[in-house]
């Protein structure tokens, strides 16, 4: 019977690091362009540049600075499969540029739906102002 126990360890251990390998690929420092449409009742568009970093298949993202108007934080495990959803959290800058024009410092949070294949990807913003994701690995 303990024989079988540890057959049976051995055979998911096995099954299982390929998954670990693939997520792991994704694991490295990434280039985010994030690209938002100007809103229904006239919030404007705009571009932002910023990094993120994979860890075991964990992604952390930061524009502008933690908690300060005018940034955001991009979360999320990226799936072995390259499926991901991320979370984007933060505190709203100008208010010309915010839906509803909300006023600077509220806070904002939303969901990202992205696929990853290899050192590109691309994701959108699923609630909401249509905001586009691309993902180019350094």
């Amino acid at each position: 019977m303990r024989r079988r126990a540890t057959l049976v360890a051995a055979l998911a251990a096995i099954a299982l690091a390929p998954q670990s390998a693939r997520a792991a690929s994704f694991d490295g420092t990434w280039s985010v362009t994030q690209e938002c449409e100007p809103a229904p009742g006239g919030a404007r568009g705009f571009k932002w540049l910023y990094d993120a970093t994979v860890k075991d298949g964990r992604l952390v993202g930061q524009y502008g600075t933690r908690d300060q108007p005018s940034s955001l934080t991009l979360t999320g495990r990226i799936n072995p499969d390259g499926t991901a959803t991320l979370t984007a959290s933060g505190l709203n800058g100008k208010s010309d540029y915010t839906v509803g024009f909300g006023q600077p410092g509220s806070k904002f949070s939303y969901p990202v739906s992205a696929r990853f294949v290899g050192t590109r990807g691309a994701g959108l913003r699923t609630q909401g102002r249509t905001c586009h994701f691309t993902f180019r690995k350094a």
